[in-house]
C-alpha cells in the first residue's frame, strides 16, 4: 500500500506543471545562452568585417542615428531571455519542443528571424546573398544557443520544481519501477 501511495505522489510531481518556475528556468537559459552566443562571435564571426550588427541597424531605423554599442546587447540580451522563457513554457505544456534538447528550437528561431524576419525588414541582405561563413555561424551558432537553453531549463526543473522526498529517494524503487516523464 505504501508502496503504490509513494508511486502516486512520485508520478503526479512528475506529470504537474509548473508555468512560472518553466517561465523562469527557460528566461535564465536564455540569459546564459545569449553570453554564450556572443562567445560563439568570436572565433565565428556571423557577419564580414564592415557589415553593421542586426541590432543597432534595428535601433538605427527607429532614431535615424548613429547606434551605440551597448544597446547592441540589450537587445540581443532581452530577445534571449524572451525567447528562452517562451520556450521554457512552451516546453512545460508541448515537450515536443525540446526536439534535439533544444536544437530544433534554436535552428526554428534561426529560420525565422534571420531568414524571414531580418531579410525583410532590411536588417540584413536575403539568405542567398549572404557568404557560406555567415550563414553556417549563425547556423550553428543557434544550434548551440538552443541547446544552453534546454540544459538550463532541464536542470533547473530537475534541482528545483521536482525534488524527490527523502523517503522516495529513487534507490528504493528498481530502474523498472520509476516512472519516465518525457520532455523533462
Amino acid at each position: 500500500m505504501l508502496r503504490s501511495c509513494a508511486e502516486a505522489l512520485l508520478l503526479k510531481r512528475l506529470i504537474q506543471k509548473y508555468p512560472g518556475a518553466a517561465i523562469a528556468a527557460g528566461a535564465l537559459g536564455g540569459l546564459i545562452s545569449a553570453f554564450v552566443k556572443l562567445g560563439w562571435e568570436v572565433p565565428f564571426p556571423p557577419r564580414l568585417p564592415g557589415r553593421i550588427p542586426e541590432p543597432m541597424v534595428l535601433v538605427s531605423m527607429f532614431t535615424h542615428h548613429a547606434t551605440p554599442v551597448w544597446q547592441s546587447y540589450v537587445i540581443h540580451f532581452s530577445f534571449s531571455i524572451l525567447a528562452g522563457a517562451a520556450y521554457g513554457a512552451f516546453v512545460e505544456y508541448l515537450p515536443i519542443v525540446a526536439l534535439g534538447m533544444g536544437v530544433g528550437f534554436g535552428l526554428a528561431i534561426w529560420v525565422g528571424a534571420h531568414e524571414i524576419v531580418m531579410p525583410l525588414m532590411g536588417l540584413t541582405p536575403p539568405a542567398w546573398r549572404l557568404p557560406a561563413s555567415e550563414q553556417l555561424s549563425e547556423f550553428f551558432g543557434h544550434a548551440v544557443w538552443g541547446f544552453v537553453i534546454e540544459v538550463f531549463r532541464h536542470d533547473f526543473r530537475a534541482r528545483f520544481v521536482r525534488p524527490l522526498p527523502v523517503a522516495l529517494s529513487i534507490t528504493e524503487f528498481g530502474p523498472a519501477d520509476v516512472p519516465v516523464a518525457v520532455g523533462v
